[in-house]
């Protein structure tokens, strides 16, 4: 799937989840734990690590359609 494509997904489930869940771990890449906001900041600056955690949450299933 397109990068902007799942980018807008993400975004979108952003949007619906609870601010007092926003601090849960949602990816782990290198070792490291990203929460919703972290992973926010990074997509929604476009960066490389943005892109890796949305392609790894497309992979465990995270946009697919219901």
């Amino acid at each position: 799937m397109d990068i902007e494509v799942l980018r807008s997904k993400f975004l979108k489930a952003y949007s619906s989840v609870p601010d007092k869940l926003r601090q849960d771990v949602i990816a782990v890449i290198d070792g490291k734990p990203y929460s919703w906001n972290a992973s926010f900041v990074e997509v929604n600056g476009k960066t490389p690590l943005g892109d890796r955690i949305i392609k790894q949450l497309e992979q465990i299933g995270m946009f697919k359609e219901r």
